[in-house]
């Protein structure tokens, strides 16, 4: 049924288009307004000359040099006309000579220089020579910002200066310059050149460096970030709750007996020979050990061949970690006795890894241990856990959840301790845990048969209980004050975020029990996509000011800011195509009954290499421009070698730096391009 008729429909479509318009108007008005914009400044006279001669000077890079010589000739000039006469410098009629008209004058005043004799087409120059011997150009009248002018083939020229201020009385004569310069020999690439090819050599390999450190981690986040892989991984709540407990307990065993492992191969490997003895005896034992275990007669599925595999996988680990500890030793012997040429370059770089090495050993091994002790307590609780049935499985989820909630609580509170505007991450921890509570709750007693989507009632139980919980755990924790005042939280801010944790996990694990459904995908891809998020929303420049301020100023500062951007734009870029594959590779591998991890591997990574491949070269020509800014403040390559030429006005060396950027920029785009016809 219609209410209105069709004019006043008409009608009311007109007067929407017309408020529609207005409002458009009235922002771009407001816009105009509070961005300054303003064409009374582009009309100053001052200002369209200082920006004719910096685009003149741009466009004029100084990319060559020329071996010269000179030639020149003196006049003197007095200031102000006092009706004495300028006593002038005795010369030859055969030799160059310059005649001033007038020879005196005072500031702005304009003189006319006429020169004779001097060498034929060739280029000069005039100088007013300081009483300090400083030379100061003259910039020729009519030829804003133009110092050069020629001289003709009868060795003649004539041109035009304006007078400076003249230190001294009335009276003072002053002493001007003109110099020929005539060129000898073939043209060279001048000293701002080469210095210009050697930052963009270094701005090249920071991109490069930054692309490659990004891209294996990128790519791995890809996967966590890609909501078609990751929505439909689901586990039991007991299963999580053995899985968060033991990964403290992981990371301490970890640190301390993998860390150990790992220290020693750093020692052994820090003697070239004691290092490759110690790796071979380890591998030779591995694999006596393991040949000995795999003869042995064991049932697979049994206590003893459990154990065995245990055995076997733990070895391994040791193996691994002393085997990098080892490199890592290595690595810095060869960087102390490596260091002249091409070998200095290569011991250069085998000590950074040994170093880099040496720095996470420790906490590596502790996520090693962290994640394997977790995800074999998780493995051999599992026949335990599905026993557990009715109220002893609400109770024993409530008494777990109590536990794992305190822990993941409390970290969070470590991470809010550390700025005050971390304070808010732990009531938002808090809010999603009190909403899906509350949802929960909400489907028990109205939707005893739960839908396949969240009904409308759920979800709206589900904010609510989520901004309750937020508002009362800021509330409790001060969260408010702390950020207003910008100070770090007490050390009971993270007791008392443990204590929430303990009250919502033992209220969430008692209400579902150990047998509830855990979206676990769901959730590492919603903490992949905020951490995504949160690094691309900040602006490599700002990171490299921190980074400027951790390092100091150089290349490695612009490395470590762009690997952390690049990650984050890779990361967004890689999942989006992982999102956007065909899915019918994935079901005619899956239908075979393969893995999960077999099936990312047969049928999703032959769809995502090329696009990796494009996206990757893409990345590292967003580097290499990108690099540009963050070497104005400190980053390093050809952007900090820019901001010093343009802050000193030198804006023909300015040019050859933004020449160059151009030049490498479509080679890049040029090099993607054939890479993309090639493989994509």
């Amino acid at each position: 049924m219609n209410f209105f008729p069709t004019s006043s429909r008409s009608a009311l479509r007109r007067l929407f288009t017309i408020g529609f318009v207005v409002v458009v108007f009235v922002v771009y008005a407001y816009g105009f307004k509070v961005t300054d914009v303003s064409l009374k400044e582009t009309q100053d006279p001052t200002r369209q000359s200082s920006v004719q001669r910096a685009m003149r000077e741009l466009l004029s890079p100084d990319i060559f040099d020329q071996d010269t010589t000179t030639e020149d000739a003196f006049a003197n000039v007095q200031k102000e006309c006092t009706g004495t006469a300028t006593e002038q410098p005795a010369h030859d009629e055969s030799q160059p000579y310059v005649q001033l008209s007038p020879d005196c004058g005072a500031r702005n005043d304009i003189i006319t220089v006429e020169g004779f004799n001097f060498p034929i087409n060739s280029t000069g120059r005039v100088f007013l020579i300081r009483p300090s011997g400083e030379r100061q150009p003259f910039d020729l009248v009519n030829d804003t910002g133009n110092t050069i002018f020629d001289i003709d083939g009868h060795g003649h020229f004539q041109t035009q200066i304006a007078l400076p201020t003249l230190r001294g009385d009335a009276g003072s004569v002053h002493e001007i310059q003109v110099e020929a310069a005539v060129p000898v020999g073939l043209p060279y690439f001048s000293g701002t050149t080469q210095t210009v090819i050697e930052k963009m050599v270094e701005t090249i390999f920071l991109a490069l460096i930054a692309t490659t450190l990004a891209l294996p981690v990128a790519a791995f986040l890809s996967f966590l970030g890609a909501h078609n892989l990751m929505r439909d991984i689901r586990i039991p709540l007991g299963n999580v709750f053995i899985m968060i407990v033991l990964l403290p307990v992981g990371w301490a065993i970890g640190q301390t007996l993998l860390g150990a492992v790992g220290k020693l191969g750093l020692d052994l490997g820090s003697g070239l020979l004691a290092g490759i003895g110690g790796s071979v005896a380890a591998i030779v034992i591995f694999g006596s050990v393991t040949r000995g275990m795999s003869r042995a007669e064991l049932k697979p599925q049994g206590i003893e061949g459990r154990v065995r595999e245990i055995i076997i996988s733990v070895l391994l680990l040791v193996l691994i970690v002393f085997l990098l500890g080892v490199i890592g030793g290595v690595g810095l012997w060869l960087s102390e006795r490596l260091t002249d040429g091409t070998a200095g370059a290569i011991g250069y770089f085998l000590g950074t890894v040994g170093e880099l090495i040496q720095l996470i050993i420790y906490p590596l091994a502790g996520v090693i241990g962290a994640f394997y002790l977790s995800s074999m307590g998780t493995n051999l609780t599992t026949n335990v856990l599905k026993s557990v049935r009715g109220v002893q499985s609400h109770i024993a989820g409530g008494v777990m959840g109590a536990v794992v909630g305190g822990l993941v609580m409390a970290g969070v509170g470590v991470i809010g301790s550390m700025a005050a505007l971390f304070t808010v991450i732990p009531p938002i921890v808090a809010g999603i845990l009190g909403g899906a509570i509350l949802s929960r709750l909400y489907e028990w007693r109205f939707e005893p048969v739960r839908p396949l989507h969240r009904s409308r009632g759920s979800f709206i139980m589900l904010f609510v209980g989520a901004v309750a919980t937020f508002l009362i755990t800021a509330n409790v924790l001060d969260v408010l004050h702390i950020v207003v005042v910008g100070r770090l939280p007490s050390p009971d801010f993270v007791i008392t975020s443990g204590i929430i944790g303990v009250i919502l996990g033992a209220v969430g694990g008692a209400l579902v029990g150990l047998h509830a459904s855990f979206p676990m995908g769901d959730v590492l891809y919603n903490i992949t996509r905020t951490i995504l998020n949160a690094l691309r929303s900040i602006e490599p420049l700002i990171m490299g000011i921190v980074f400027v301020i951790w390092v100091s100023i150089g290349p490695f500062a612009g490395v470590l800011a762009l690997t952390l951007h690049s990650i984050a734009s890779l990361g967004k870029l890689y999942s989006e195509q992982i999102e956007s594959i065909d899915l019918g590779p994935i079901e005619a591998i899956q239908s075979t009954g393969a893995t999960r991890l077999q099936t990312i591997i047969y049928a999703v990574v032959p769809q995502i290499i090329p696009p990796y491949i494009s996206f990757t070269m893409y990345r590292w020509d967003i580097n290499v421009r990108m690099s540009t800014i963050i070497g104005f403040v400190g980053g390093g390559g050809i952007g900090f070698l820019l901001q010093q030429q343009i802050n000193l006005l030198r804006y023909d060396q300015a040019g050859v730096a933004v020449l160059a950027i151009a030049i490498v920029v479509s080679v890049l785009d040029y090099l993607s391009a054939s890479i993309r016809e090639r493989f994509v």
